[in-house]
């Protein structure tokens, strides 16, 4: 059976010892602090999600950069002459360029090693979303289905997977120009919550609102309860702006809702979590069908 490296960006929220245990690459995307230029991933770096998010909270959301095609260029190229294809798992084309510049790179590096492939899988997600994917690849990868295999069953999947969150902040995504400003209107009124979601072109948008942080806890428990799957058997997974006890309470109402084996329960990592915001709490799972 052939074998394949797993490749994807910081943007799925994968710590090291999952990428360890996983065996996957990670390329990082670039956050630009008032500090220079850092990268979002680092697995010689223990992520401090705390005091990240409270320098956030401080001066508000900060920018990132998109991994370019020289980029891919770099981290692909080694892998490919040395005589091995690649599936990469990318974040959403909806919300970044960084997709689109896996997919010209690996273009180029194909004319350029005839034979090599590389396979680049349009997620429609980030965080979790796009992460769980690479995690399911590396268990088909580990049962000895191939390249071609595990892209379409990725490909088959995408709209399955269900991306629920809410925010404390909505101007954390307005201005990083992740939402539109009519959406980011539905903030102001005080305490509304709203719920938001990965739609079918891999976007964000508004899927209700509710009054009272834990209402939008509950408010996402009750959606993970009308679309999960019913034997609670998948990954399912919480990403969270430096609120775990929230994080916690939200896999709690989870585990009342279905018989789950686990949780996976991570701080967000920098790159998405400059969009988010402090107090961001996003729940991912795999419907039985598309509900985007």
């Amino acid at each position: 059976m052939e074998d394949f490296e797993i490749m994807t960006d910081s943007s799925a929220n994968l710590t090291p010892d999952l990428v360890e245990e996983a065996q996957i690459d990670v390329i990082p995307l670039t956050c630009l602090t008032d500090a220079g230029e850092m990268p979002a991933y680092d697995d010689k770096t223990v992520f401090d999600g705390h005091a990240f998010y409270d320098k956030l909270r401080q001066t508000g959301p900060i920018k990132t950069s998109m991994i370019n095609c020289a980029q891919f260029t770099q981290a692909f190229e080694p892998v490919i002459r040395a005589g091995k294809n690649i599936l990469y798992v990318a974040m959403s084309s909806g919300i970044s360029g960084t997709c689109g510049a896996a997919i010209q790179a690996a273009a180029d590096l194909m004319k350029k090693y005839p034979g090599r492939v590389i396979r680049v899988v349009d997620t429609l997600a980030a965080s979790f979303g796009e992460g769980i994917f690479a995690l399911k690849a590396s268990m088909l990868r580990a049962a000895q289905v191939s390249l071609d295999s595990t892209f379409e069953w990725a490909e088959i999947n995408k709209r399955r997977m269900c991306q629920f969150f809410t925010v404390d902040d909505l101007m954390f995504l307005h201005k990083g120009g992740r939402i539109s400003t009519l959406t980011a209107r539905i903030g102001t009124l005080a305490n509304i919550k709203p719920l938001l979601m990965g739609n079918s072109e891999g976007k964000i948008v508004s899927c209700g609102k509710v009054i009272g942080r834990k209402k939008s806890l509950m408010a996402l428990a009750d959606l993970f309860d009308k679309h999960a799957e019913e034997n609670g058997e998948d990954i399912v997974a919480i990403a969270h702006g430096d609120c775990e006890k929230d994080a916690l309470f939200l896999a709690d109402l989870l585990r009342k809702k279905r018989p789950l084996k686990d949780v996976l329960i991570r701080c967000y990592e920098p790159g998405t979590g400059s969009h988010v915001g402090p107090g961001a709490v996003a729940l991912f799972f795999f419907s039985p069908v598309a509900v985007k």
